[in-house]
């Protein structure tokens, strides 16, 4: 995946309508069977959408709950490596993980998708200490995720207690000039493909909307935030870019950057995603 393309999905927007159905295959919203063979799962339903809830075998050792927002631009269900990732956090926290499946563009917009992740975060983690509130997310995930730490707050109500990003897509106009110069060298992102998927999320609405591209937004008095991401990764730039205006207004954050790694490898069985790992942990424990 370092030296060449492995997914033409997000090339362009033609591609991407040819191959929607099957990235939105219903199966894949449900845990796949390796999945049952070693966790404790839970089903459960939230706007008639599946949501599930994974604990180790015997039942949590911490009170910790984990609400993992799945990536894919708003447009794929998520894959095996947020299922075994969600796995790997649970024998590594002793935590609770919550995937709730949230509908998809272009059937469903940010009117649908964003109401479904808050209602999710006030269904699993809203009744736990706001210290033992965790939200992770990828991709466009990590965009939901952000979004919904400045909406609790400008509502006065708690936020996660810390917020992991990996990979996230902020800013959907994909606009950085960096994006494009990194693009020749993704193996895994288009822009063209992106900026299609962010026009079905926004659905006519602005994409420098705050609510649509959390980048610019407001990142005062959020829970301590962590991003990771890859120096082969066209999202690098909003990576940075949030780095930034965190730090102008005294934000805590943390950025990782990864020499050489592409799109969301922290997910996938590498020497490279095991030391990042490791950087997670550390993060989520302190």
């Amino acid at each position: 995946m370092r030296r060449r393309r492995t997914s033409a999905f997000y090339d362009d927007p033609a591609t991407m309508r040819a191959l929607l159905a099957a990235h939105q295959d219903p199966t894949y919203t449900r845990p796949p069977s390796w999945i049952r063979a070693t966790t404790r799962v839970r089903h459960s339903r939230l706007d008639g959408r599946d949501c599930w809830t994974l604990q180790p075998p015997r039942g949590p050792h911490t009170d910790l709950h984990v609400l993992h927002l799945h990536g894919g631009g708003f447009v794929e269900q998520p894959g095996a490596h947020h299922w075994n990732f969600a796995r790997w956090l649970i024998a590594r926290l002793g935590a609770t993980v919550t995937l709730p499946m949230y509908p998809l563009a272009p059937a469903a917009d940010h009117r649908d998708i964003w109401p479904f992740a808050q209602h999710a975060y006030e269904k699993f983690l809203a009744g736990h200490r706001p210290e033992d509130r965790i939200v992770l997310g990828d991709s466009c995930g990590g965009g939901l995720a952000l979004a919904l730490a400045q909406r609790l707050r400008d509502r006065g109500e708690p936020v996660p207690s810390r917020i992991g990003l990996f990979s996230p897509w902020l800013d959907l106009a994909v606009g950085d000039p960096l994006s494009a110069r990194i693009a020749p060298d993704d193996p895994v992102l288009g822009i063209d493909g992106l900026r299609q998927a962010g026009r079905w999320y926004a659905a006519g609405a602005e994409l420098d909307d705050p609510e649509i591209s959390p980048v610019d937004a407001d990142l005062r008095g959020l829970g301590r935030i962590a991003a990771f991401v890859g120096t082969r990764d066209l999202l690098l730039a909003d990576a940075r870019r949030l780095q930034r205006d965190a730090e102008q207004v005294g934000q805590e954050i943390e950025l990782h950057e990864y020499p050489g790694m592409y799109h969301n490898w922290i997910m996938h069985p590498l020497q490279e995603a095991r030391v990042a790992r490791g950087h997670l942990l550390d993060f989520l424990c302190r």
